[in-house]
């Protein structure tokens, strides 16, 4: 029993920061459904306006989300379709290398205000000294209960080690 035990908890010292890390981001998966799985383009709906909300950095330091990257994106639907921000998902994808793996691979949604919301993403950023710099062009799209997916948009997100 005191071998398992020990086992454990070496096992969760060996965890990512990330893992370790419990920040809840108030990011969700959004669970699209209708006949078909699969995505369908659909150019009537509109492009998200987008904004940098902020960037954080991984810092040295020895507590569980120190090393951790954290960014916000705000989302803001357009007036004049026939969805709310609340029954969509959004898609977000890097163009070009994807290093730093920092969106999920599947839609998400994030908590709505209005007809903005703001979406935060966590990833294991490393301190400065570990760190690269960020150049990334990502691309956002809407996707709707029955698998529709919007015109994209894109926005940069740069910043320097340590920035």
């Amino acid at each position: 029993m005191q071998l398992k035990c020990a086992l454990a908890l070496c096992a969760m010292l060996a965890a990512t920061d990330v893992a370790a890390c419990n920040l809840s981001t108030g990011t969700t998966a959004f669970a699209a459904g209708g006949a078909s799985s699969a995505l369908v383009e659909d150019g009537t709906l509109k492009p998200p306006l987008l904004e940098v909300v902020s960037l954080t950095r991984g810092v040295d330091g020895h507590a569980s989300c120190d090393a951790s990257g954290l960014l916000t994106l705000g989302v803001e639907w357009p007036r004049g379709t026939d969805y709310k921000l609340r029954e969509l998902g959004f898609e977000f994808r890097v163009l070009g290398e994807d290093a730093l793996a920092i969106f999920p691979r599947e839609p998400v949604a994030g908590r709505v205000e209005g007809r903005r919301s703001e979406f935060v993403f966590l990833w294991r950023d490393g301190p400065p000294s570990e760190q690269s710099p960020i150049d990334l062009l990502v691309e956002v799209r809407a996707i709707t209960p029955d698998n529709r997916r919007g015109p994209p948009a894109q926005v940069r997100i740069a910043a320097a080690p340590g920035g």
